[in-house]
């Protein structure tokens, strides 16, 4: 008999050792899930203010589509009925890339490669028509561009123009649906023209040209950068504002 008291008594003991020893491990993921939240959560309400937005040139002007010839070829856009927002390639041709092979995955595939990326530049300031070379400033377009080139050396196109033709040709999984939208995609939108959905409707062609983009994170969340009053690199709620009321195509480039 006490040898198998002695027994349980041990087997309790070690019990209890293993459940000590992991515990740090259990917190520690805790701990990663807590800063990945928190590094995803939307920056502040500015973009959904109606006396700051009203008064931000940069939001109504859009990037500066820097590569746009002289003559442009539309792009066929995927919304059906009505007239089709303007999509221009802003470069003589297209040509498709890949990720760099070299480029070891996170956990959760490429596309986290690019969040990651992405999120480190929370903050970096607004500068229309930045240049492309240098990360210290970004327009949307640039601060897209960066986030594909640098995490996984994938050299997009440099403006949204050129990128919304870029997914429309390339992309296996384009649509107009918001509701659509997967973690890592490119989002394209219209310029902005206020905080309600009646500025949006009943526009022709030409007031449709595309003029953002930024990548979804997922949840309703988008990372984007555009202007200096809001703050340049930052997280916004697409649903329920204006994000949403001008947004117009969406695509994945990894797919």
């Amino acid at each position: 008999m006490p040898k198998i008291r002695i027994y349980l008594w041990l087997s309790c003991l070690l019990a209890l050792l293993s459940g000590c020893s992991q515990q740090p491990k259990i917190h520690q993921q805790g701990v990663r899930e807590h800063t990945k939240l928190a590094a995803e959560r939307e920056t502040d309400t500015k973009m959904s203010n109606w006396n700051l937005t009203s008064k931000d040139a940069e939001l109504y002007k859009g990037d500066l589509g820097i590569g746009q010839p002289a003559h442009t070829n539309q792009v066929k856009s995927l919304e059906v009925g009505g007239e089709n927002p303007s999509i221009h390639s802003n470069s003589s041709s297209l040509v498709q890339v890949f990720p760099n092979p070299s480029v070891v995955s996170k956990p959760g595939g490429l596309v986290e490669n690019v969040i990651d990326t992405a999120i480190s530049y929370l903050g970096t300031p607004y500068e229309y028509g930045s240049d492309r070379a240098d990360p210290s400033s970004f327009d949307c377009s640039d601060f897209t561009h960066w986030s594909y080139l640098s995490a996984l050396g994938m050299d997009l196109p440099i403006d949204s123009r050129s990128q919304a033709a870029y997914v429309e040709t390339f992309s296996t999984r384009k649509y107009s649906d918001i509701n659509q939208a997967q973690r890592g995609d490119l989002l394209f939108f219209i310029s902005y023209l206020g905080n309600s959905p009646s500025d949006y409707q009943g526009l022709d062609a030409s007031q449709k040209t595309i003029t953002h983009t930024g990548i979804y994170l997922g949840d309703g969340k988008i990372i984007h950068t555009a202007s200096q009053k809001t703050g340049g690199v930052r997280i916004d709620q697409i649903f329920d504002n204006h994000l949403q009321y001008r947004f117009v195509l969406g695509g994945g480039v990894l797919d």
